[in-house]
């Protein structure tokens, strides 16, 4: 048993791992958060220690006796990002934490991102690997969750329709629809980062998945759940760039309120750019799937049919 202490956890991908590291019964877990109370954790038990990342001799007294600190901080500039998370990490040195993971999830930072709001994972990343701490980045792909945006499906996250639509029967891929992608449902990431509490060494990256589908496979079967044809847009390589040098116009807003300023629609195809090119989000990798067995996580066709299929 170790005492964990997740950053952010009183909300999305944060919250759903706090849920699923309570419910293996093994480890006692702390929540750090700029609020003092959440109903949810309320309920299950959870201590807050409502915390201010300025404050260093707080922040430290806060980790006293914490093995792992697990990052979920969200942000999209450098004040609420970077310099939180850089402030974790030195309140985990000067308390003794061992473990320490920073706030990825989707794909591991890389200093030269096309998508530019992932550019500022890198400095947090990058202090991480030189503090001397075990450490390790999780990988998960998409959540999954966003397939299920407009029904309860989508747990703690906000709904984001991106890629395939599947309320409104639409689909915008990238390409012709034939890269693969990664989906892994936000319940199943948090059950794979509490099973890998309990592994001797962290791997450097710690990859899961719940499903690995081309976007013509995903289109296909939400199509087949929702008994109905999709209307599928496809952008090549020219109509993306296209939208990224035309930014007069912005079309797509973010969901979360506090985001609203965020240019979403670049964000987007920021991403759109990156399939085309890259595609980071079709690893093939799956340690954490073979390093934790217990853990069966859900595909898609099961998730669409447990959220969009014709109910008996």
């Amino acid at each position: 048993m170790v005492k964990v202490a997740v950053a952010g956890g009183t909300g999305g991908i944060g919250l759903h791992i706090v849920e699923a590291i309570v419910a293996t019964g093994k480890h006692e877990v702390v929540v750090l958060s700029r609020r003092a109370s959440h109903p949810t954790l309320d309920a299950l038990g959870v201590r807050i220690h409502a915390v201010s990342y300025d404050d260093h001799a707080a922040l430290t007294a806060a980790l006293a006796g914490v093995h792992t600190v697990i990052s979920t901080i969200a942000g999209l500039d450098e004040a609420s990002m970077v310099a939180p998370q850089l402030a974790l990490l030195a309140a985990a040195q000067a308390a003794g934490v061992a473990r320490f993971a920073p706030s990825e999830f989707a794909v591991r930072a890389i200093p030269d991102n096309p998508v530019e709001a992932y550019r500022l994972k890198w400095p947090v990343a990058e202090a991480v690997a030189r503090s001397g701490l075990e450490s390790t980045v999780f990988e998960a792909g998409i959540f999954m969750n966003y397939l299920a945006s407009g029904t309860r499906g989508v747990g703690h996250l906000h709904p984001i329709r991106m890629l395939v639509d599947v309320e409104h029967a639409t689909a915008t891929l990238p390409g012709d629809g034939s890269a693969h992608i990664v989906y892994t449902r936000a319940e199943d990431v948090g059950a794979f980062v509490a099973a890998s509490l309990d592994l001797p060494r962290w791997p450097a990256f710690s990859q899961m998945r719940g499903d690995r589908l081309t976007l013509n496979e995903v289109v296909r079967l939400a199509e087949e759940v929702r008994g109905k044809k999709f209307e599928v847009t496809y952008l090549s390589e020219a109509q993306i760039l296209a939208t990224l040098s035309n930014r007069a116009h912005r079309n797509v807003v973010h969901p979360d309120a506090k985001y609203a300023a965020f240019d979403f629609e670049k964000f987007i195809h920021e991403w759109y750019l990156e399939i085309v090119r890259s595609n980071p989000t079709a690893y093939e990798g799956k340690n954490l799937n073979e390093l934790c067995p217990q853990v069966q996580p859900m595909g898609v066709k099961e998730f669409l049919q447990t959220w969009w299929g014709k109910k008996e």
